[in-house]
Parts: structure tokens; C-alpha cells; sequence
């Protein structure tokens, strides 16, 4: 730092890099990293990473701290920010794009609190789940098998995943439409969206009746992974619009130098004057557009399309359904990005949850710095018959699991925590302190492509805020194992 207390050129804000071995020492920094706070103190051969958080805590609002896993283990750690070369304040549209993904965060944690709840309400709804029964198992007697209560509840549901639709709606379309979204181009496998667009859409979908099929899909694109899978949210949420009965299908084919991802549904399709509108409304620039013709989902598909140089088509019949598609570049041979995770499939390679898997008996810690996600998620997996360990902080998750522990079979930790660690270095920490390999799971209410990005490249799945109970019990099913959960 200078002697006023501002940070010099770049450190700090445009490149602040340390690198880390395998066994989270560190191991190198740049000169950008001298500059920050201690520094001539703290950078040391051989540092871990906790005694290095010091390092972050003065940095100016708008900094962002990311790791980044390298192949041959270990992890680069970057601290940068939002404004111009050169340093100085942050532009007013940075300033606008902070608020933005603050409010977008902040609403998302009532929401997902609220969602988990009513998971755990169905479990008491359902008798006997927490003792790892399922929905088939027998009820406990009066309002607990009532059916207008299960419908009450069914719709509630409803109501949140619809809220959630419309919040991240209007947020994404609101940063779209001030220029604040930014591509981040890779080299992503489609399969690893698919994967999560099954765990996020499979319960909503069939909350409504509808049977859900994601085939999967081998191939890389070319593309921002996190907005492709927002223009696939926003296809499935126009979907949820305007189908009431059947089946949706999810899956890719080759066209030329592009792959077409599509998305199948059966219900009352478009009249040949209806697709024509909306055909135009598509192709309208501003990113403005008739309510009556082209909804919420559809609107921000189109301008995160254009956003991305990917096009997007429509087609229709009456009586017979609706097909929306987005054609995406496939990447050149040899791109380098880490594959996606393999995921289970089922009868003809059709990607399926399986949300009644017998979760009991499990250990799960849980870390949260939100007291209503943490003691909502809490209920949740207690319904469930897990025993649960809940703790906003590293420090005190330590501490909660006592001296000498055994260590739990699953962390599931919220992405952003309090001060300069984030979920996926508490992972880390938790599994370094208890000298174990522990299976990880984030969950983020975060909007950020470079946040979810960083989430992705970190090995652990991500599910998003307010996630729907079912997908977070497959999730957990999938990472526990069934031979953990073995007796």
C-alpha cells in the first residue's frame, strides 16, 4: 500500500495472484501481490492458505477473491475488481452491477429458506420419511393425510418456483439490458448443463404433471457456460407458461458447425399468426417486447442469446406442441476445459434423480451464514434422517464437531461466507483439518458468471438458490453413495 492508505496500481484490483501447491502451501505470488495489506509480513514460502486471509481483508468494496484448481492439484488464487486499468473508484455501472447481484443474493435466501421448509413439510406430510421411508411410506393419521393439504402445499411450491423464475428473471434481464453482463467464454461439455438443468427443472416439472427426459449430450461448445444454462432456464420457464399436460424433452443435435439444443413439449402449440408474432418479437434488438407474446423466459433467452452470438428459433403446431432451440458453436477439437463430472442415467441414457434414495444415517455438515437457510436446511435433511452439524463458519464447524471427530459424509456449504473464505475453500479446510477426502456440495444464490464459473471449476456440484428439495436429496443421494449408506 501507499503511504495514504490507496493501493498501488493493480495490486489488488487487476491481479493480485498467489499459487499454491498440492498440499495448500504457498509456493509464488506476483508483484501485484506485494502490494497488498501485510504483505511483506505475511508471503512467505510455504504459507497456508488461512494464514493468508489477512492478505483480502482490506481490500476496497467491489474486490472479489476467486480460486482457480490447477490439474496438478493445488489452486491459483486471484484478487481483483471491477473498475478500469489504472485504478481509482468504480464506474457508476459497476456500482449499479454490485447492487444488483447483492439484491439478487439477498432476495434468494427468504426464498430458498422458504422452499426448504416446505420440503421439510412434505416429509411431515409424506409419515415416516424421516426414517428414511419415502413417499410410500405410511402416514401418521389426521391432517398429516389430508389431500387438500398436499394440494395446498403442491401449490405453495409452485408459487416459490415461480418467484424464483421472476426474480432471476428481472434481474438478469435488468443487468443484460445496462450492458453489466459479461461472456466468459470456454469450452464447456453440454452434459454438465444438461446434468444441472435436469436437477433443477425434473421437481418443478413434475410438480406440474409433466414427464421430464434430458438426454445427454458428450459434446464441448463454445460458449459461457452459466448463461447458456440461464437461456435454458428461460426456455423451461416459458415452457412451464404454456404447458399443461405430457412430456418435455431435453437434447441436442449436430447442425453443421453448431450443436441445436432443444427443448420438446407436447400441449396446445402456437396458431400459424401466434408463432409468426412471436417469431418477430424474437428478433426485436432492444430487448423490449409484447407481454402477451413473448413472456419473461422467452425475453431473456433471446437477449442472453444475443448477448452470446447464438441463435435462437422457434417452432410450433397446433394441438401437438412446442419446440425451442438455441444453436451454440461447438468447440474446437482439443479444448481444454475440465469435462463435466458423469452423471447416472437411466433406460436409454434418459439423466434421472433419484429423489426417493434412502438418505438416513448420513452425517452432513452444513455450513451457512444465513440463520434462516441454515436452520431450514437443518429441518430439512433432519426430516430426512440425517444427523446434521450446522455451523456458519469453518472455525465453528471445527469446533462443533468436537476433538478428535469422526469426519462427517457429506459438507454442504453455502458459496458465499463471511470474510475472505468461500465455500470451496471451507471444503478444503474442513477435510485438510480432519486429514479426510470429504464429498461437497455448494449451494449459491449467486448470479455472478465469474463466482459460478470459479463453483464449477472447483470439482463440487452446484445447485442453486432456493433449490427444490428433491434435487437437493438426489444431489445428496448421488454423493453419499449407496454403499456408505449401507447399514
Amino acid at each position: 500500500m501507499t503511504s495514504d492508505g490507496a493501493y498501488p496500481h493493480g495490486a489488488g484490483r487487476h491481479g493480485a495472484v498467489l499459487v499454491f501447491d498440492a498440499d495448500d502451501r504457498l509456493t509464488g505470488w506476483n508483484e501485484a501481490a506485494e502490494g497488498l495489506a501485510d504483505a511483506d509480513r505475511l508471503l512467505v514460502q510455504g504459507a497456508l492458505p488461512e494464514a493468508l486471509a489477512p492478505l483480502f481483508r482490506g481490500l476496497p468494496p467491489g474486490h472479489t477473491v476467486t480460486d482457480w484448481p490447477l490439474s496438478g492439484g493445488g489452486f491459483v488464487r486471484r484478487a481483483t475488481g471491477d473498475g478500469p486499468a489504472g485504478g481509482g473508484p468504480a464506474a457508476g455501472g459497476d456500482l449499479s452491477g454490485r447492487l444488483f447481484a447483492a439484491a439478487s443474493h439477498d432476495l434468494r435466501q427468504p426464498l430458498a429458506a422458504l422452499s426448504l421448509l416446505l420440503g421439510a413439510l412434505e416429509g411431515r406430510l409424506d409419515g415416516g420419511a424421516a426414517a428414511g421411508g419415502g413417499k410410500g411410506a405410511p402416514g401418521r393419521g389426521g391432517a398429516l393425510n389430508d389431500p387438500a393439504a398436499r394440494d395446498l402445499l403442491n401449490a405453495m411450491g409452485n408459487a416459490v418456483q415461480s418467484l424464483r423464475g421472476m426474480v432471476d428473471g428481472h434481474f438478469d434481464l435488468v443487468r443484460l439490458e445496462a450492458g453489466l453482463v459479461q461472456p466468459d467464454i470456454g469450452a464447456p461439455v453440454v452434459n454438465g448443463i444438461l446434468t444441472r438443468m435436469a436437477l433443477d427443472a425434473a421437481p418443478r416439472l413434475d410438480g406440474r404433471g409433466l414427464r421430464f427426459s434430458v438426454l445427454p449430450c458428450s459434446v464441448r461448445v463454445a460458449t459461457d457456460a452459466s448463461l447458456l444454462e440461464r437461456i435454458l432456464q428461460g426456455f423451461v420457464a416459458s415452457t412451464l407458461r404454456h404447458t399443461e399436460r405430457g412430456r418435455v424433452v431435453l437434447g441436442c443435435r449436430r447442425r453443421g458447425p453448431d450443436l441445436r439444443i432443444e427443448l420438446w413439449s407436447t400441449g396446445r402449440g402456437l396458431q400459424p399468426d401466434q408463432l409468426l408474432a412471436l417469431r418477430e418479437e424474437m428478433r426485436r434488438p432492444d430487448g423490449a417486447g409484447d407481454p402477451s407474446v413473448i413472456d419473461l423466459g422467452l425475453r431473456l433467452a433471446c437477449g442472453l442469446a444475443r448477448r452470446l452470438g447464438h441463435r435462437i428459433e422457434v417452432d410450433s403446431a397446433p394441438g401437438r406442441g412446442t419446440m425451442l432451440a438455441v444453436l451454440v458453436p461447438r468447440a474446437a477439437d482439443g479444448a481444454d476445459d475440465p469435462p463435466a463430472a458423469a452423471e447416472p442415467a437411466g433406460p436409454a441414457g434418459v439423466l434421472v434423480t433419484e429423489p426417493g434414495e434412502d438418505v438416513s444415517r448420513a452425517r452432513v455438515l452444513v455450513i451457512e451464514d444465513d440463520p434462516m437457510v441454515l436452520e431450514a436446511l437443518g429441518a430439512l435433511l433432519g426430516q430426512w434422517g440425517c444427523a446434521v452439524v450446522a455451523a456458519d463458519s469453518v472455525d465453528a464447524a471445527l469446533e462443533r464437531l468436537g476433538p478428535g471427530p469422526q469426519p462427517p459424509d457429506l459438507v454442504i456449504s453455502d458459496l458465499r461466507l463471511k470474510g475472505a473464505m468461500n465455500g470451496i475453500v471451507a471444503i478444503r479446510q474442513i477435510g485438510k483439518a480432519l486429514d479426510a477426502t470429504l464429498p461437497g456440495l455448494i449451494l449459491t444464490g449467486d448470479t455472478d458468471p465469474m463466482r459460478l464459473r470459479e463453483a464449477r471449476l472447483s470439482g463440487y456440484p452446484l445447485l442453486h438458490k432456493p433449490v427444490a428439495p428433491m434435487a437437493l436429496r438426489g444431489a445428496v443421494a448421488r454423493l453419499l453413495g449407496r454403499e456408505r449408506l449401507k447399514a
